[in-house]
């Protein structure tokens, strides 16, 4: 797995593979030994080691089938029968769940990607990648990035990279790649879009920024490509169900859009009796992780606890 968020940070070296948040989604799910938890979104693993490394089992979820591999490797081997891997999309985990069989004290979905797990998926999804313009976190997805800028209208890719990257040049980027692609001089790799969108920034007059111009034409074809924003609430509101009384689901988001939609699930919820919030404002990042870990920067925790 900001918005951008609050946007996704580009990477600046500094550990940006890093689960944001851990010491927050420890204590506010309320860890402890013996319980199950759900990590719907293993990634990196993070969340996952340290909900290990506190007593707790878990029951990992990721749609990428390379982040499945890497913790069967690195984190089976110690922590055994206590960690069940799962290689899915989260959307379904509601319906998943309950073949588990065990009680579920506490949920983690973190929304984000790690620059680390962009890289090494191998979807092109790193500014300087030479390969296809995929971005297919789930490889029996369908569509791609570039299906998407092959196929789709000027003002069609402008909703994209408006909606889901709150890119203030939607319109002057999606104009210039439908006329490069009447000519067929479309970019065909990740390396070659970013320059496009780079020089489409520097055309318009702008020289400097702390993040790469690509950012959120990236981050937009990439949610759009994945779905993110129909999994996200379709597997949050999918858990709810399940959770007995008590548990937790703490909700990682780093866009506004998803914030949005994750704020209006669990007020909803709130209105119907069914549980309440840990707090009304989320949950942010500390001055000393943002040092540490930049793409922190934009993360919102929203914790809800079911009656």
């Amino acid at each position: 797995m900001a918005e951008k968020r609050e946007e996704e940070n580009k990477d600046d070296g500094k550990d940006s593979h890093l689960s944001v948040m851990t010491k927050e989604v420890l204590e506010v799910l309320n860890v402890h030994p013996g319980q199950w938890y759900v990590d719907a979104t293993l990634g990196q693993g993070g969340h996952a080691r340290a909900i290990l490394e506190a007593g707790g089992s878990v029951i990992a979820i990721d749609r990428d089938p390379k982040a499945i591999e890497k913790a069967r490797l690195e984190l089976l081997p110690i922590f055994g029968e206590r960690l069940r891997l799962t290689c899915m999309n989260h959307a379904g985990m509601g319906e998943f769940l309950p073949s588990m069989r065990v009680d579920i004290s506490g949920v983690v979905l973190d929304s984000g990607w790690s620059m680390a797990q962009a890289s090494e998926n191998g979807a092109g999804l790193s500014f300087d990648a030479e390969g296809p313009l995929d971005m297919r976190m789930d490889p029996t997805l369908e569509r791609t990035a570039m299906d998407i800028l092959e196929q789709q209208s000027a003002e069609e890719l402008a909703a994209i990279f408006s909606n889901f990257g709150e890119e203030p040049l939607a319109l002057p980027i999606s104009r210039a790649l439908v006329q490069s692609r009447s000519r067929g001089r479309l970019p065909r790799t990740p390396k070659e879009l970013a320059a496009f969108v780079s020089g489409v920034y520097y055309r318009k007059g702008y020289r400097r920024s702390r993040r790469h111009p690509a950012t959120r034409v990236f981050m937009a074809l990439r949610i759009e490509v994945n779905g993110e924003i129909d999994s996200l609430v379709r597997g949050v509101s999918g858990v709810r169900s399940i959770l007995g009384s008590g548990a937790r689901l703490a909700v990682l988001t780093f866009h506004s859009r998803e914030d949005r939609e994750i704020k209006h699930l669990f007020r909803e919820w709130v209105r119907e009796g069914w549980g309440r919030l840990l707090q009304s404002k989320p949950v942010l990042p500390g001055k000393a992780e943002i040092e540490h870990n930049p793409r922190s920067r934009s993360a919102k925790l929203r914790v809800y606890i079911a009656n």
